[in-house]
């Protein structure tokens, strides 16, 4: 039940990006491999939903991001992360 959660504005921004990773994932599923596709939802299943709700993290989960990027290149930081071409899709 939504009235029953924290309305602070962290809780506040920590929803709506969760709904909001939720929003972009459905919009892409259909063009990821398995794979990348399963990632994923575990980062949103697991990663998103518990930073949501536990405001002790102070940043949001990204190292299962890190694993579908691939390996890093040199200088390349380790925070930063191309989902177009971690994904594998291409613009026409």
């Amino acid at each position: 039940m939504r009235g029953a959660e924290n309305d602070e504005s962290e809780m506040s921004y920590r929803r709506g990006y969760e709904e909001g990773v939720i929003d972009v994932f459905y919009a892409i599923e259909r063009f990821l491999d398995p794979s990348t596709r399963e990632v994923l939802q575990a980062w949103i299943g697991k990663d998103v939903s518990i930073w949501r709700l536990k405001a002790m993290l102070a940043h949001q989960p990204n190292w299962r991001l890190n694993m579908i990027a691939g390996p890093r290149s040199a200088g390349r930081p380790l925070d930063h992360l191309d989902l177009k071409s971690a994904a594998g899709v291409t613009r026409t």
